[in-house]
């Protein structure tokens, strides 16, 4: 069954920025409001517990929704997540709308930069209540969509990452002044 703008297929797994990683469980006209709609019947992963949500097809741009990240691209977001840069000294305020908005982008690239970046601070000072919950979200995120493009156990990139952020730090080169 094919709708305007459908991109999905059930057993897809994808990315829903606000929900995390879910699966297509169907896809079937649904009753929203007054009208009937095409939807994508997902299925996420919220605390343990499953959670369906019924996502009408015209609404998957909008909302962001992507299919998970290539294999390809892994090499990328690992490396990404290597970068040491300075730290950031926005209010924490500032910082955590910058940050939501990154994470409500959907880019997989840009929820790394928000776990670098957290993981970075985290080592000098306590983090807010609302970068706390950030920091989980998007190591969360990392976790689940690289463990399924890698086709691993979450468990070894979850090691990944441990051992990234044990190594010594080193400047990014590019935020090196040239001498």
């Amino acid at each position: 069954m094919k709708g305007a703008g459908q991109m999905f297929e059930i057993g897809d797994v994808v990315v829903y920025p606000i929900h995390g990683v879910a699966r297509v469980l169907d896809i079937k006209t649904e009753k929203i409001g007054d009208s009937d709609q095409l939807c994508y019947i997902l299925e996420t992963e919220v605390n343990k517990a499953n959670t369906v949500i019924k996502l009408p097809v015209d609404k998957v741009a909008s909302n962001r929704v992507r299919k998970i990240v290539d294999e390809m691209e892994v090499p990328k977001i690992i490396e990404i997540l290597k970068i040491r840069t300075k730290a950031d000294s926005q209010t924490w305020n500032k910082r955590l709308r910058e940050y939501q908005e990154k994470m409500r982008n959907g880019s997989i690239f840009q929820a790394a930069e928000v776990f670098r970046d957290l993981s970075l601070l985290k080592e000098s000072k306590d983090l807010s209540y609302g970068e706390r919950r950030l920091f989980d979200q998007a190591r969360n995120l990392l976790i689940k969509e690289l463990s399924i493009a890698k086709k691993t156990d979450e468990r070894e990139i979850e090691g990944t990452i441990t051992r990234i952020f044990q190594q010594p730090k080193t400047s990014n080169p590019l935020n090196q002044k040239m001498s």
